[in-house]
């Protein structure tokens, strides 16, 4: 028991005591964070936006779904999976 009282007597001595931080306080890591998200998300549509970028996934898209297709896939199935995959993304 001995060994256990300055745990306890911390325990009963911190719960009793109000919180110091404020809602106002708790805001501004989340508004950071929130606003390196934001970058981070601008950045990668730009970066996604790319002509060259684009028409390579366009052609990728195409030889997939002509593959499923070669592969005995209906062109229902194949188009479903094609779809999986961009959302996929």
């Amino acid at each position: 028991m001995s060994k256990l009282l300055p745990y306890l007597t911390a325990a009963i001595l911190f719960t009793g005591l109000p919180c110091t931080t404020h809602a106002q306080d708790n805001l501004k890591p989340l508004d950071f964070v929130s606003e390196q998200l934001s970058e981070q998300m601008l950045n990668k549509v730009r970066a996604l936006s790319s002509p060259e970028l684009v028409k390579a996934q366009a052609e990728y898209f195409r030889l997939m779904y002509t593959a499923l297709i070669e592969s005995g896939f209906s062109k229902d199935e194949a188009l479903k999976i094609v779809i999986a995959m961009v959302e996929g993304d």
